[in-house]
C-alpha cells in the first residue's frame, strides 16, 4: 500500500512538473506576444505623431491682424463665409492645402481693404457676443518650423501633413448662423 501510494504520489509530482513547464511556455509565449504588440503600437504612435503640426499662440500675430497686414508671401483661405469668416487661414507658398471637401475658400489676392473687412466684421461680432474673441497663432510643422497662420473663434485644430508638402486642417466647427442673424450687412459694406 506504501509502495502504491509513493508510486503515486510520484506520478502526480511527475504530472504537476509537466503541467507547470507547459503554463510557462504558455506565460513565456504571451508575454512575448504582449512584447511585439506593444512596440508595433508605439511605432505605430510614433509614425502618426510626425504627420500632426501644431499651432503656437503669438500675441504678435493679433497685432499683425488688428493692423490689416497682409503676409504677401502666404496664401489665404477663409471658412464659414466669404464676408464673416469663421476662421481665416494663411498657408506658406511652399506649402499647398489639400481642401477635401472644398470647405476652405481661397483668396488668390487679399490687400489691405479686405483684412480691414475682414477684421472689422469679426471685431463687432466679438463685441456683440462678448465672446473670447479670435484666437491667432503660428502653425508649426513637426520640427517647429512656422507653414502658416490660424485665426479663429476655435484655439484648436487639427492639422496634417502630407506627402508632397501638403497640408490638411480642419475647419472649425461652427454655427455662424446663429451669430450672424444679429447683425445687419449694409454695416460692414465699406
Amino acid at each position: 500500500m506504501k509502495l502504491l501510494q509513493s508510486s503515486i504520489y510520484v506520478e502526480v509530482l511527475a504530472m504537476t512538473g509537466r503541467i507547470n513547464d507547459i503554463l510557462n511556455r504558455r506565460n513565456s509565449l504571451f508575454i512575448l506576444f504582449v512584447s511585439v504588440l506593444t512596440l508595433i503600437m508605439l511605432a505605430g504612435f510614433a509614425l502618426a505623431a510626425n504627420i500632426y503640426g501644431t499651432l503656437d499662440r503669438d500675441r504678435d500675430l493679433d497685432n499683425l491682424f488688428r493692423n490689416y497686414e497682409v503676409l504677401q508671401d502666404h496664401n489665404y483661405y477663409v471658412s464659414g463665409g466669404y464676408d464673416r469668416p469663421n476662421a481665416i487661414l494663411l498657408i506658406h507658398k511652399d506649402y499647398e492645402l489639400d481642401n477635401p471637401g472644398n470647405l476652405w475658400v481661397p483668396f488668390p489676392y487679399v490687400d489691405y481693404n479686405q483684412m480691414r473687412k475682414w477684421v472689422y466684421v469679426i471685431s463687432s461680432e466679438q463685441d456683440a457676443d462678448r465672446s473670447g474673441g479670435y484666437y491667432a497663432a503660428y502653425i508649426l510643422d513637426q520640427d517647429g518650423k512656422r507653414v502658416g497662420v490660424w485665426y479663429s473663434v476655435e484655439v484648436f485644430t487639427t492639422v496634417k501633413f502630407l506627402a508632397g508638402n501638403k497640408i490638411q486642417v480642419y475647419t472649425p466647427e461652427l454655427n455662424q448662423n446663429s451669430i450672424l442673424s444679429k447683425f445687419d450687412e449694409s454695416e460692414y459694406r465699406f
